[in-house]
């Protein structure tokens, strides 16, 4: 069963689906958010120039959460993702907006533009706690 399955497609997705490149809008079935996120974001205009975010949040594969989590330059939570799990796609949102979505090793968006990303800080206290955290939740 196709995850489209889980995940109906409204007549406003499918609109939204349709404007994108064939290739990319093909692969809606097997990664419904994914491309959604993409339609959603298509017409956005790249971050500007210089441009420093003050919210960074990672996804890999199918996470609710973030992996990653950087708020103004400090790095709040990071769930570790299994080594032998090959994640089949990866979302990153700057400041509530999705910035860069890749599948299957396929750049579908890319709204990047100028961003700098910050030096992150690590609390190393924070990063264990995350990471036992990540173990437990498997």
């Amino acid at each position: 069963m196709s995850p489209s399955k889980f995940y109906p497609f409204s007549d406003y997705d499918r609109k939204q689906i349709a404007k994108l490149p064939p290739d990319i809008a093909a692969l809606a079935d097997k990664y419904p958010s994914e491309i959604l996120n993409t339609a959603d974001s298509w017409d956005n205009l790249p971050f500007d120039a210089n441009y420093l975010p003050e919210c960074l949040e990672v996804y890999s594969g199918d996470a609710d959460d973030a992996n990653i989590f950087v708020l103004n330059g400090v790095l709040k939570d990071y769930v570790p993702v299994h080594a032998e799990k090959n994640t089949s796609s990866i979302t990153v949102m700057i400041d509530g907006e999705f910035a860069y979505i890749e599948v299957e090793g396929r750049q579908v968006l890319n709204k990047l533009g100028g961003i700098v990303l910050p030096e992150v800080a690590i609390n190393p206290e924070l990063l264990i706690q995350s990471i036992i955290k990540g173990e437990n939740n498997d």
